[in-house]
């Protein structure tokens, strides 16, 4: 077996490959602020039992302020992984969520925040707070506004390089928090 031996002839075709060394070291950045966040946020959903998918669902369920049906859950959540039926079968299961058929249409059936749920969510909402608060916090109202629309140029671009529509995820931003 031959081993990997960097040559100079080696080195200037990796550098040749390589972004320019700001996009490199902003991507870096980006991806171990993303990480770190994650990591942050899930130790705050922990001493609940929820995982970021329950919680965001939970979310979604108080914000819209009426039951939704699991087809409208996927298509203005973004649960990664897992299918939204699991989800929901995981919070139904500990009396968060309940499913109930639809008085209009019994074909549909809509999941509904139950009071548990919502009593668990303002809980854990405290936490998530504190958390966004201690992290970007220490941000200027102005800094908080560029971060936004900067991140927002690249959640967009991301979005379109795996053929998604950045203008669906904007739909969820105003129907459930009022963001423009």
């Amino acid at each position: 077996m031959k081993l990997f031996k960097k040559d100079e002839k080696v080195l200037a075709e990796i550098q040749r490959m390589q972004p320019s060394d700001d996009l490199s070291i902003t991507s870096l950045i980006m991806a171990q602020a993303f990480i770190n966040w994650h990591k942050a946020f899930l130790r705050e959903l922990s001493p609940f039992e929820l995982t970021y998918s329950q919680w965001i669902m939970l979310q979604a369920l108080t914000m819209a302020g009426s039951p939704m049906s699991p087809t409208e859950l996927n298509r203005y959540l973004t649960i990664e992984g897992t299918s939204i039926s699991v989800v929901i079968d995981n919070l139904e299961k500990r009396g968060l969520v309940m499913r109930r058929r639809s008085q209009v249409d019994r074909r549909v059936v809509n999941v509904y925040l139950t009071e548990r749920g919502y009593e668990l969510l303002k809980q854990v909402n405290q936490q998530i707070n504190r958390l966004i608060e201690e992290v970007y916090g220490r941000l200027s109202a102005s800094e908080r506004k560029d971060l936004v629309r900067l991140s927002r140029k690249v959640r967009d671009e991301s979005i379109r390089k795996i053929g998604g529509n950045p203008e669906v995820v904007d739909v969820i931003l105003k129907k459930f928090i009022g963001i423009d």
